[in-house]
């Protein structure tokens, strides 16, 4: 009992070693050095395959922790969250969660001006600022099976060509700047990708349309600091939507800069709301409509969207 209760205010640190291409490995021994001398006390445990964080984070949730901070990007920070989520012993609002960031694209903290340099990033912890922060949660189907999975998410989940861009990023090295990564990306799948016809369901409206990429956003920034959310809150309980009619190759090209000046709206075939519930089904006949969220390809349509509004505290400047 008295080490359950202890550890209800010491920090569990679990690190991604493979984040940012290696950073979370290469950086540890200086966060380490940087936790212990801002006299942050805490325990390590270091992931070691993909969704190893989930396990670690709800394993620390059941041993008492109460104070967790990931050592790596979005998708780590994606997966404790699904970890916190997947427990019921306690409120999610009684967690604190923080980011020490060394990933590639570092998209959630921009949202909050949380601080890139990790040294920065750890004396933010020590203040020990929070505010709660809506969690977004997924229910989609799987490519390969077809049944039913689900996922929680804490920026911003994407569909058709955001989903299609995730799915390449697997699998081509990152040779550019994380910037200039996510632009080769955006245009070198602009020829080859395909819009779907789907169903859209949302505020009590359906929608359906030749859809070139759907963005739903309890944050602003994905892909690398773009905006196709700069509408969303991330405490307001809603989801931030956009929707993006078919469009061509070179309007894509010609209209790149939006996607990082917050002007993405400024496009005609361009449209936001904010609901708290979508559904988006592929229409008859049409192929899946593929999505991911915080950067992770999940599978395909339908899709089912809704949000837990301010369910988690955070640590922020």
């Amino acid at each position: 009992r008295y080490n359950f209760q202890m550890k209800q205010s010491k920090w569990f640190v679990i690190v991604n070693p493979t984040s940012g291409s290696g950073k979370g490995k290469k950086h540890w021994s200086n966060i380490e050095q940087l936790l212990r001398s801002t006299g942050i006390d805490f325990e390590v445990a270091f992931s070691q395959r993909r969704a190893h964080c989930i396990e670690l984070a709800t394993q620390a949730v059941a041993e008492g922790y109460r104070h967790i901070i990931g050592v790596g990007g979005d998708g780590t920070a994606n997966e404790i969250i699904n970890g916190i989520f997947a427990q019921s012993d306690v409120p999610t609002q009684s967690i604190t969660f923080a980011l020490v960031p060394v990933g590639t694209g570092n998209d959630w903290i921009r949202t909050h001006g949380i601080p890139a340099h990790y040294k920065k990033a750890i004396l933010l912890i020590k203040t020990g600022k929070t505010q709660l922060q809506d969690i977004g949660l997924v229910q989609y189907t799987d490519m390969e099976t077809g049944e039913q999975r689900e996922r929680h998410f804490l920026n911003v989940a994407g569909m058709g060509y955001d989903a299609y861009v995730t799915h390449a990023s697997m699998k081509r090295s990152r040779w550019l700047t994380d910037k200039l990564f996510y632009l080769y990306l955006i245009l070198s799948c602009t020829l080859s990708y395909k819009t779907k016809r789907a169903r859209v369901t949302f505020n009590g409206q359906t929608v359906e349309e030749d859809w070139y990429s759907m963005a739903m956003g309890i944050c602003r920034y994905n892909g690398g600091g773009a905006q196709f959310v700069p509408h969303a809150i991330p405490d307001d309980g809603l989801l931030a939507l956009t929707l993006i009619k078919k469009v061509s190759a070179w309007e894509v090209v010609k209209n790149s800069r939006r996607f990082y000046n917050g002007r993405i709206t400024d496009n005609e075939k361009v449209s936001t709301f904010q609901t708290d519930s979508i559904l988006v089904e592929a229409s008859e006949g049409a192929e899946p409509t593929w999505v991911e969220v915080d950067g992770e390809f999940l599978g395909q349509t339908p899709v089912r969207f809704s949000i837990f509004p301010q369910a988690l505290q955070i640590i922020v400047p």
